[in-house]
């Protein structure tokens, strides 16, 4: 059995070299990886970049991983290694001579900057009679619309959209601040006795789903229960259904568990047809925004990566539903394979506890709270506990404060009316916010929460530089949600650390910028369109009459290659690499939280909890001292979303014609540093798509974008 040499080199990276015999897979897998809810302590996982076999143990979210390199043949033993280090990937490579694999390694951040075990929300700890006194005392005098019947069951019914923004009023029944926040309340309130959870399709990404499940899990620690009843599902809504403590279903509930797929869509043919030639300049193999609408198919690099992405969705579902089922992969493949259309055959596969009728799954439940048959179960809506207050039952209760800003949608310059809290990020409303925290000494940490997928370059730029004033005087930690690419992470690079979900989208560091020429619509319609002007580009900005010249193309890609410059630059900065190590890394590519993580492009890997954890840390203050967070972002009325769909329509029709008449303005909204999402739309999960019509939608995309975008 030969053991693994593990060398330290003077620019601080550490060569491990294997024999070859022995490590037929070529990858000696040292990496930290991201433990998953639930698992066991010692989980076999495929290796981000190999795909090996790796064995590591997951009673910590982050350590030194133990090698298993496998070699399936009869002679081959695995090899463990003592290292104490903990280390990263970076690199793989073949030696010029000898037998052997060598791989590339750097140091990863010491384990103490980022706690581990975090709990989802806080537990209040008792303190004594006291402190039970005071807590009846508040209950007893809480208004009307915050009392509960002792051993009542928490009702909530997620379904649709998720938001990242917490709502009020006419808001959505569904946001990830306020569902987080009544499991927080629930699991303290000595009237709640458990939740019962009633799911519909969702409509939202991964990460969101995996903050929703790390509560179920947690909640559950308490001594709760959770019993959850699915009216219909796919993947997503068994992804977060299997981790209760009970799992039911309706007998013709409608259901699909049969794996995962992506698309991407190509419309330059339609558009052509249409007498509109696109003309698309990128830096980036990867970068591939531009591409629906310049391409009429997809390329290997395009392809590459949806695989990649797939793939790894794929192993996470399988890990985590294996892990809560107490299902084989194998066993779980082949029901996925099947097609199982009847709701009794997931019973027989105990992946259901039962399939039963919504009041038989009640009787049930008034068993578990001590009631007979007989007797009506307490229960309260979700809509009215979300008025219960947090000191009512002693929480979000500290001294010390840590502000959190919510940037989720759009990144935009432009303002309007119909610029509501909650409708994009407008940077000089997040700028105010920023220098809010930086100006007050009561707030001794930033957690911004990111969910988007980019914008406006100069946007970007704008609240990048805001929140590097107040890293430079107090810790900054982004919390990255379904989406922080392009711009996204672009402001994300701002903080001391970046905590990723494991699907979270990330990254994509790279430019594109392009423009419609309609001059074939123009002659169809009988529009004619004359240009004077001085200068050699002045007629660029107004090119939509005509193709672009060949030094305006020039010209473009120029511009591309200068942004993308700066990008780069400000990403191998970020993350202590050198411009060629962020290279490698960037080309456009967007990546998991989980890949992400391992290369070195985020910090850690959990949710808001982990991030709280990591700011108090950088703050120093104790783990176990309470905090009072502070929502800084104004809450999304929900009516706003009304208004500015009517006007959306209004002005989308305008803008679509005047687009068409004068063609794009480049100085419309600028560069823009963005990824288009829909190239990710996935069909796994059965989730209800916001690209259900994807002609109509990239191209009012590009048509507001204008003439840039990165």
């Amino acid at each position: 059995m030969a053991a693994l040499q593990i060398t330290k080199l003077p620019n601080s990276t550490t060569t491990a070299t294997a024999p070859h015999h022995h490590y037929p897979l070529t990858t000696v897998s040292l990496l930290r990886l991201p433990r998953f809810p639930q698992h066991d302590n010692s989980v076999t996982r495929r290796d981000l970049f190999s795909r090996s076999s790796v064995k590591y143990d997951a009673s910590r979210r982050f350590g030194l991983v133990a090698v298993r390199a496998l070699d399936y043949s009869a002679a081959s033993t695995a090899t463990t290694t003592t290292e104490t280090e903990e280390l990263v990937v970076v690199e793989e490579e073949k030696p010029a001579e000898g037998n052997g694999t060598v791989t590339r390694f750097r140091k990863a951040a010491a384990a103490e900057e980022y706690p581990d075990d975090v709990a989802a929300f806080e537990v209040r700890k008792g303190g004594g009679v006291w402190d039970d006194i005071l807590l009846k005392l508040r209950l007893m005098v809480a208004p009307p619309w915050q009392r509960v019947q002792n051993g009542s069951v928490l009702v909530m019914h997620l379904g649709g959209e998720i938001s990242d923004l917490k709502g009020k009023f006419f808001s959505p029944e569904f946001t990830l601040p306020q569902i987080s926040e009544n499991f927080a309340k629930a699991a303290n309130d000595p009237r709640v006795a458990g939740i019962y959870l009633k799911l519909s399709s969702l409509n939202c990404g991964w990460a969101k789903l995996d903050e929703i499940r790390r509560h179920i899990v947690d909640f559950r620690k308490t001594g709760k229960f959770v019993v959850t009843y699915m009216y219909r599902f796919h993947e997503k809504e068994y992804f977060l259904g299997c981790a209760s403590d009970e799992l039911y279903a309706h007998s013709l509930s409608p259901f699909g568990l049969y794996g995962f797929a992506l698309s991407a869509t190509f419309i330059k043919g339609v558009m052509e047809k249409m007498g509109m030639e696109p003309q698309w300049v990128k830096v980036g193999k990867y970068k591939k925004a531009g591409d629906q609408i310049s391409r009429t198919s997809i390329d290997k690099p395009h392809l590459e990566v949806l695989n990649h992405m797939l793939g790894e969705r794929y192993d996470y579902w399988m890990d985590v539903v294996s892990s809560s089922t107490g299902k084989r992969r194998d066993e779980l493949e082949k029901l996925l394979n099947e097609g199982a259309y009847d709701m009794n055959r997931l019973k027989e596969a105990g992946l259901l506890t039962d399939v039963l009728h919504e009041d038989e799954v009640m009787s049930r439940m008034k068993a578990k709270v001590g009631l007979r048959k007989d007797q009506v179960l307490p229960m309260v809506d979700y809509r009215k506990y979300s008025g219960v207050m947090n000191w009512t039952l002693g929480l979000n209760s500290g001294k010390d404060e840590i502000a959190v800003i919510r940037a989720c949608g759009c990144i935009d310059m432009s303002w309007s009316i119909l610029n509501f809290p909650g409708t994009g990020i407008n940077p000089h409303d997040v700028i105010k916010q920023i220098r809010a925290v930086r100006e007050s000494k009561k707030y001794k940490a930033l957690v911004i929460r990111i969910d988007s997928a980019g914008g406006d370059c100069l946007a970007s730029d704008m609240i990048w530089r805001e929140l590097k004033l107040v890293a430079a005087e107090k810790p900054v930690v982004a919390s990255l949600s379904d989406i922080a690419a392009s711009g996204g992470y672009y402001i994300a690079m701002a903080a001391d650390a970046i905590v990723t979900e494991n699907l979270s989208l990330a990254v994509s560091i790279g430019i594109h910028q392009g423009k419609l020429n309609f001059s074939e619509l123009h002659k169809r319609i009988g529009l004619n369109k004359h240009i004077v002007s001085k200068g050699r580009y002045a007629e660029y900005p107004t090119s939509g009459h005509r193709a672009l010249r060949p030094e305006e193309m020039q010209l473009l890609d120029n511009i591309n290659k200068h942004w993308y410059t700066i990008f780069i630059d400000r990403a191998a900065t970020s993350r202590s690499m050198s411009i060629e190590e962020m290279e490698k890394l960037a080309q456009g590519r967007i990546y998991h939280g989980s890949h992400a993580f391992a290369l070195g492009l985020v910090d850690a890997v959990g949710g808001m909890a982990r991030a709280i954890a990591i700011a108090k840390h950088k703050a120093n203050i104790q783990q176990d001292k309470p905090v009072r967070i502070v929502e800084l972002t104004k809450p999304n009325s929900g009516l706003t979303e009304w208004i500015t769909g009517l006007g959306t329509v209004v002005a989308g029709l305008g803008g679509a014609l005047g687009s068409v008449s004068e063609g794009p303005k480049f100085g419309d909204h600028g560069v823009e540093a963005r990824v288009d999402v829909s190239m990710f739309d996935g069909l796994d999960g059965g989730e209800v798509s916001d690209y259900s019509n994807p002609i109509f939608t990239i191209m009012k995309s590009f048509l507001k974008l204008g003439l840039g975008s990165i």
